[in-house]
């Protein structure tokens, strides 16, 4: 990757969508319970593999952690024809009933948002990401691609680009790409409980998903966080959240 905070930020993923509303409407905290029968070994082993690291390309904040450290401003262009705008809300609408201390919200414009997604035709992705990304999917290998800064760990903004019009990817896609434009900008092969691993078939937001992104958003839990200091953190996140003991 060069010196350009998207392209040192930017890693490829198999992601999809998200419809905003026509009006500014704020997303209520959350208040269900933490989701039971998430192995904490297993959940411990997760956080630190898929919040630490790239998948793709290389960045100062690699090995820190990665997160928005204020509200989600998300933003979604649904360009497919698909009609993809309601499925996209309800998974938006979920995210802070399901993540215990997020906190989003949808606007109307897109200058308003910190987290724009752009969900395009199969045929017009490539370029839509050459010039939203300044990347080439097709180099790549890229079906859907999110691009993320990042300043000392805290997101500043990120991007979103999809493809709607494939039904499959964007089931995946809608679940995989806004969680990792959240931060856990890894994948590995060995989660078979995940989205954060191109070689699982998940489609939905699985309890393990839940689990990272509650310890990610946990207070304890800061941007720019190196691997010790999230070490010494978790425990008490992990009891917390109710994920041990």
């Amino acid at each position: 990757m060069g010196e350009n905070a998207l392209e040192r930020s930017m890693h490829r993923t198999l992601i999809a969508a998200l419809m905003v509303a026509s009006w500014v409407i704020g997303i209520p905290a959350a208040t269900s319970a933490s989701p039971p029968g998430v192995n904490p070994e297993e959940l411990t082993a997760g956080f630190f593999e898929t919040v630490f690291g790239l998948e793709h390309g290389q960045h100062a904040d690699a090995d820190r952690v990665k997160r928005f450290s204020s509200t989600v401003r998300f933003h979604v262009s649904d360009r497919s024809g698909r009609g993809r705008t309601e499925a996209a809300r309800r998974f938006l609408h979920s995210l802070p009933q399901r993540i215990r201390h997020f906190s989003g919200v949808e606007v109307t414009h897109p200058e308003m948002a910190n987290f724009r997604i752009l969900i395009v035709r199969s045929a017009d992705f490539a370029k839509v990401v050459a010039r939203e990304l300044k990347a080439d999917a097709v180099a790549m290998g890229a079906r859907c691609l999110v691009g993320v800064t990042t300043e000392r760990g805290q997101i500043d903004h990120s991007v979103a680009i999809i493809v709607g019009d494939d039904d499959y990817l964007f089931s995946r896609c809608l679940v995989e790409e806004v969680l990792q434009g959240l931060g856990p900008m890894n994948d590995n092969d060995s989660l078979g409980k995940s989205v954060f691993n191109d070689t699982s078939h998940h489609t939905k937001f699985t309890a393990f998903d839940q689990a990272i992104l509650n310890v990610l958003y946990h207070p304890a839990i800061r941007p720019g966080m190196t691997t010790a200091e999230a070490n010494r953190a978790l425990p008490y996140a992990l009891r917390d959240l109710g994920y041990a003991r």
